[in-house]
């Protein structure tokens, strides 16, 4: 009995380590195969229509699949990240150089700071506080930026893994899922159950964030190009952003903005600016994430914006999904705890 127990610690030890290894020597490239995983499962859907479509050619249907993707969501991606962070990089060369003639939102706020000074602020110290800000922000935005619309080499050689990657886990994903759970030893309905949340989660960070973020900024956008507002695509980029963080949302963007062009005296573009932002901008998230998401799929606000501020400070842009899903598999084995062990908790307390 001893010699059994010995062995089979010895065997789970050596069964660590070598998932520890594992885990250390692929950890560069974890990024691209997280990716992976999460857009093989929003695209499933979409996968098994071609797979039927191919009569069962599951190697095309997988080609078929990625084209879509790079069409949809991976070159617009691109375009747009280039071209946000050209103007983040600009706006910075602005601001550090002291070129600010061609900055007409920055005149604007110096104009609607000129009657302060009748109160005893300091506005010269308020400007260069505001330029400060300016230039961090814009290099931070910038970066999320680059992120996303970089051409670096090892960019592209993390998106052709990223791709290779994707290839098999539609042809193969649910072969591979079967396997994972036949060898996990958490129990079919344990398993199934981190599972679903993974993929819920996921689902409602693309449909119930993404894609209302997406709507929001291109919005705010196309409004701040109308009133004649500089970098428009860097405003609708930052809008959009916002509006991925609950309880901050993109007014955060259009309402100060808003304000300071009435302060300066551009009546009908403040007015504009407000309107627009308080009845469409605001209105697409109530419109929109009741019929994209289900109730039973949402987290709380409070852990969603926990989530994702943690996931973008240790992870870059693509913790915005990978913090609510960590968050996810957090309260799922919490919940599962606390299922296992009703009975003890009732006696215990």
């Amino acid at each position: 009995m001893r010699f059994k127990t010995l062995q089979t610690s010895l065997f789970m030890f050596l069964l660590a380590t070598a998932t520890a290894l594992f885990g250390w020597l692929i950890s560069d490239y974890i990024t691209p195969l997280f990716w992976a995983v999460v857009l093989s499962i929003l695209f499933y859907p979409l996968h098994q229509r071609v797979y039927s479509y191919t009569k069962g050619r599951a190697a095309l249907s997988s080609l078929l699949t990625i084209g879509s993707i790079l069409t949809i969501v991976m070159i617009p991606l691109y375009i747009v990240g280039a071209l946000v962070a050209n103007e983040a990089v600009s706006l910075y060369i602005n601001l550090t150089q002291g070129d600010l003639s061609s900055l007409t939102m920055l005149a604007t706020i110096q104009d609607a700071l000129v009657p302060l000074a009748q109160f005893g602020i300091d506005v010269e110290s308020v400007q260069t506080n505001l330029v400060a800000f300016a230039q961090s922000f814009s290099a931070q935005i910038g970066t999320y930026a680059l992120d996303i619309g970089r051409a670096t080499a090892g960019t592209f050689i993390s998106i052709l893994l990223m791709l290779y990657i994707l290839f098999f886990t539609l042809r193969d994903g649910e072969k591979t899922l079967v396997r994972i759970m036949q060898a996990l030893p958490l129990g079919d309905a344990k398993e199934k159950m981190l599972f679903d949340r993974f993929v819920s989660i996921v689902h409602v960070m693309f449909k119930g964030t993404f894609i209302i973020a997406l709507v929001q900024g291109a919005i705010g956008g196309i409004l701040f190009m109308v009133v004649g507002i500089e970098s428009a695509a860097l405003w609708a980029f930052v809008m959009g952003l916002f509006a991925l963080i609950p309880a901050v949302g993109p007014a955060l963007v259009w309402l100060p903005v808003g304000l300071l062009l009435l302060f300066a005296g551009s009546v009908w573009q403040g007015v504009t600016v407000l309107i627009v932002g308080a009845t469409l901008v605001s209105l697409i998230d109530n419109l929109l994430r009741p019929i994209l998401v289900a109730k039973e799929a949402a987290m709380p606000d409070v852990l969603i914006l926990l989530s994702v501020l943690g996931g973008l400070t240790l992870f870059g842009i693509a913790g915005i999904i990978i913090g609510p899903v960590i968050t996810a598999f957090f309260l799922s084995m919490w919940q599962l705890f606390e299922h296992d062990y009703e009975k003890e908790l009732k006696k215990f307390g």
